[in-house]
């Protein structure tokens, strides 16, 4: 049996100011055994793709596979070149020896030029060259905007369940179960949708306790209670891509149509009965700071708002503005992205000091570029460090060059490649011990606590001005559904 796998993931937002192109898309692009090889031993979705075709003896192939970092939508160019390619590459690799399925890990809220629903798009193209016989299994984030086209054209859909999603290895392994099932056993799945009037910031869906967690909880005793139910995910939606389709959804897979639209209606009727308690505080960066000086130590501030793990630029200055003016002993900043300050402090050399202007380059909205008097180039470091989150556990993350300023009391991390902060690895690569500190800042919506839950002793949560705002009301939204819950007040049954 030989399944392909690969597939193009992009959290789309509209409100950045940030578009991948072609140089970017080939510069991330990962193929065939070279994509294996990275992914062979990690906790992500190919790797669960990996586990799970060894443990059944099934031949995996490698499609390509690009993961963008969430910006605005993808150049038209560019996405039409990477369909055009992967949808090429799956037919080469058929026609040398017939394929029996294909596995895409996709994203769920994908926009490109021209094209808002990029993952029917994918298999739009996939069905033009394979008709409709060829199974197609798709794993997709919790926060995909999920429409009908995508339920029409795959066979399964299985989503994360966790957020933080630690849970991308497991999704993947049960989409890999599924399709060797219908293969093997000639089991045809069913799948329903129900799309919800309500919008969930991510700020306010994190399933380790909460609301999240028992619309979480629910699904799993429903899939384990009710007879011939394979799957069941509840896609928190991503509000920030910009797509009349943009919204909270549920998703079920079953033995028969009945159960899945039965289970579908009974879960999103629970999560609807729930939509209210699904809010978090909103805390400027100066009451994240008046709390953390009170709060037990020590003290992670997350500042979720200009998280570039959903579309954040990483060069936002208003939290660290405020960390430098208070000057606490025991303050890091882990980490602000700026590759032309990191380029100066390379220049200027470990032990010397450096006046520049720090973040604030990419738009007005996360502030203007913090001005620092006499700061000290502490540690060089090349960036790169195994990833210690359970969401991805083993990977190797790259920031590219970073450095380590020190502005009084403050110890200000550098560096190049925009991505969000999931361990303490960008402290801990310039010589920084978070065991040691009393006051950690980073920038990241939920997925650090993945590993800083139980680390931290208090975890507060600052929501400066950003694109990734938990306050929807500050957005103009073009295309998406206003009247939908929080911003209206629907009625839904």
């Amino acid at each position: 049996m030989r399944i392909i796998a690969g597939g193009l993931e992009h959290e789309t937002n509209s409100f950045s100011n940030i578009a991948a192109d072609v140089e970017t898309v080939n510069r991330i692009m990962k193929v065939g055994e070279a994509y294996i090889r990275s992914c062979t031993g990690v906790r992500c979705m190919m790797g669960g793709f990996i586990d799970e075709c060894r443990e059944l003896g099934i031949q995996l192939l490698a499609a390509s596979h690009v993961n963008i970092t969430p910006c605005d939508a993808t150049r038209q160019d560019a996405f039409e070149m990477y369909r055009d390619l992967f949808v090429e590459q799956c037919w080469t690799a058929h026609c040398e020896a017939p394929l029996d399925a294909i596995a895409l890990n996709i994203h769920g809220a994908a926009i490109a030029e021209g094209y808002p629903d990029v993952e029917a798009e994918l298999l739009r193209a996939l069905r033009a060259r394979f008709g409709r016989e060829m199974p197609i299994g798709m794993v997709l984030d919790l926060h995909g905007n999920i429409t009908p086209e995508m339920l029409e054209l795959s066979e399964v859909i299985v989503g994360y369940k966790e957020y933080p999603h630690t849970d991308t290895y497991e999704a993947a392994r049960l989409v890999i179960r599924l399709l060797h099932e219908q293969l093997t056993q000639g089991t045809q799945f069913h799948q329903a949708l129900v799309q919800l009037p309500w919008h969930l910031p991510p700020a306010c869906g994190v399933t380790l306790s909460g609301p999240a967690c028992d619309v979480k909880n629910f699904m799993a005793e429903l899939v384990k209670t009710e007879p011939g139910l394979r799957d069941a995910s509840f896609f928190h939606g991503f509000p920030y891509a910009d797509f009349e389709q943009s919204g909270v959804s549920v998703v079920t897979v079953a033995e028969t149509k009945e159960t899945a639209e039965r289970a579908a209606h009974r879960i999103a009727e629970y999560a609807w009965s729930r939509r209210r308690d699904f809010a978090v505080p909103i805390y400027s960066a100066e009451k994240a700071m008046d709390l953390a000086e009170q709060a037990e130590l020590p003290v992670v501030i997350n500042e979720s708002s200009d998280n570039p793990g959903g579309g954040g630029p990483g060069d936002g200055t208003h939290l660290l503005r405020e960390m430098l003016k208070r000057d606490l002993p025991g303050s890091a900043y882990g980490f602000i992205l700026d590759p032309e300050v990191v380029q100066q402090a390379i220049a200027a050399g470990v032990g010397s000091r450096i006046d520049c202007l720090l973040g604030g380059k990419t738009d007005d909205l996360h502030g203007e570029p913090v001005a620092l008097k006499d700061a000290y180039v502490k540690t060089i470091s090349d960036g790169t460090y195994i990833n210690q989150n359970p969401m991805g556990y083993g990977g190797r993350r790259n920031m590219g060059a970073t450095v380590l300023l020190q502005v009084g009391n403050v110890s200000i991390v550098v560096g190049t490649v925009r991505q969000q902060t999931l361990d303490d690895g960008p402290f801990r690569i310039v010589g920084i011990d978070w065991q040691e500190m009393r006051i950690l800042a980073l920038k990241s919506a939920q997925h650090f606590k993945g590993w800083w839950t139980g680390r931290a002793k208090t975890i507060i949560p600052c929501e400066s001005p950003g694109i990734q705002s938990a306050d929807l009301t500050v957005f103009d939204f073009k295309h998406v559904n206003t009247s939908y819950f929080p911003l209206g007040d629907p009625e839904w049954k």
